[in-house]
């Protein structure tokens, strides 16, 4: 028996093909695999598959369905996009997050009492890339090479505020040949401590600081935004036609209210909030407490949904899209269980036609596809997908896996082209 897998060493977000020969003719194979997190040591997750070889011994991951496993259909990269957490808690992922340290996975194969293993080394960025801490005017990390004649991208994370967690993204853009700026708009010393009333102006200093610094001087502006940083990245492009290109990952058309629990915009500009759709909590706590009497997932589409259908002000609060300069690129789920990023999205392209926006746009919706990270391969879907908040309350990000696995893939690949071209 001989197991397969290249490449044995690439980027986190890049495709591994696996395969099998030497086996008797339709003999049955388990492969499991391990990894831990370079950062959280404590963690450890693990996968397996059931296969049976076909007429000539062989088995390709690709293009074969599991008997049985952690998975259900074929996908090389099953193994992995299928990891469950057996060791260690969601509190272990989020804290201390580094691009510095590879990931390893170990593959293990087993016929009978023979046995092959493999082990993988997936690099969350390359070695050329750098990364400059920027606290002077801003809050932010840069990552970046010598290579003057790389594109610059603006990286905005969602409401998490874990700028941790953004510089994952930033780190594999950057290994694809990008100058990659992340900015952190709240949740850091100096900035506001909630996602409410954040100064956009703030953001002429991330500007200003990519246009003195030689590397990327005289660059066009690209922005990539994810969930609320998805609405703050259409959001900035509407106010600032420095930029010229944005992918928003799950973003919506309008500017919500502000995540601290008080009526409060998200958003302010010229010292004066943004109008503004109110998210009204008899509305969340009653969906709240219909999952848990019905026993159902929770999330937070249904108040985003509620809010929006019965808001009076939807034009005042409604991002004016219309009046960017860039090249748009939109993605998101269906399935979506925290907002209805997908209904936003189809305002945005709604509006576009009707204004006859000059400059190119696309949006992508997924079936099966809820509000997953923006790159494949990284952080176990099953983290994400699901979190226990009480007893009999679940709370979901929407969507299968194999469904947001797809999407991931997908979107990644559509937002490296988008941006290279």
């Amino acid at each position: 028996m001989q197991l397969y897998a290249e490449p044995r060493k690439a980027l986190a977000d890049e495709e591994i093909e696996i395969h099998l020969t030497e086996l008797p003719p339709f003999g049955k194979v388990k492969l499991r695999a391990n990894m831990r997190l370079p950062w959280a040591e404590k963690t450890k997750f693990e996968s397996f598959a059931c296969f049976t070889a076909d007429a000539q011994g062989t088995l390709n991951l690709s293009t074969q369905k599991p008997d049985f496993g952690t998975y259900d259909f074929p996908d090389a990269m099953g193994l992995i996009l299928s990891m469950k957490m057996v060791k260690g808690g969601l509190k272990d992922i989020v804290k201390n997050i580094s691009t510095e340290k590879s990931l390893f996975i170990e593959i293990t194969a087993e016929h009978g009492n023979k046995q092959a293993c493999v082990t993988l080394e997936r690099l969350y960025k390359k070695p050329e890339v750098k990364i400059q801490k920027v606290t002077d005017g801003f809050v932010g990390e840069f990552f970046y090479t010598e290579n003057t004649s790389n594109k610059t991208i603006v990286a905005l994370g969602g409401s998490d505020g874990n700028m941790a967690a953004l510089s994952i993204i930033s780190a594999q853009l950057a290994s694809h040949g990008f100058h990659v700026l992340s900015v952190a708009y709240f949740n850091e010393t100096g900035l506001p401590k909630k996602l409410a009333e954040v100064p956009i102006e703030y953001f002429e200093r991330v500007f200003q600081w990519l246009d003195q610094n030689p590397i990327t001087k005289g660059n066009e502006i690209y922005v990539h935004g994810t969930s609320k940083g998805g609405e703050l990245a259409l959001l900035l492009a509407s106010k600032y036609p420095i930029i010229k290109k944005v992918v928003g990952f799950a973003p919506h058309a309008y500017c919500f209210q502000g995540l601290n629990n008080k009526n409060v915009s998200s958003w302010t500009y010229g010292k004066h909030p943004l109008p503004f759709i109110r998210l009204k909590n008899r509305i969340l706590y009653k969906n709240m407490l219909d999952c848990f009497i019905r026993n159902i997932p929770f999330g937070y589409m249904h108040t985003y949904k509620a809010a929006v259908a019965s808001a009076q002000n939807k034009e005042a609060a409604r991002i004016r899209i219309e009046n960017a300069k860039a090249d748009l690129l939109l993605f998101a789920g269906k399935n979506d269980n925290i907002w209805n990023a997908a209904d936003g999205c189809n305002e945005i392209m709604d509006t576009l036609t009707r204004f006859d926006y000059p400059y190119n746009y696309q949006f992508f919706s997924y079936e099966d596809t809820g509000h997953p990270f923006p790159f494949p391969y990284t952080i176990p879907l099953s983290v994400t997908l699901s979190m226990k908040l009480f007893p009999r309350i679940v709370f979901v990000t929407g969507g299968t896996v194999k469904g947001n696995t797809y999407a991931q893939k997908d979107s990644w690949a559509k937002t490296i082209a988008f941006f290279n071209s």
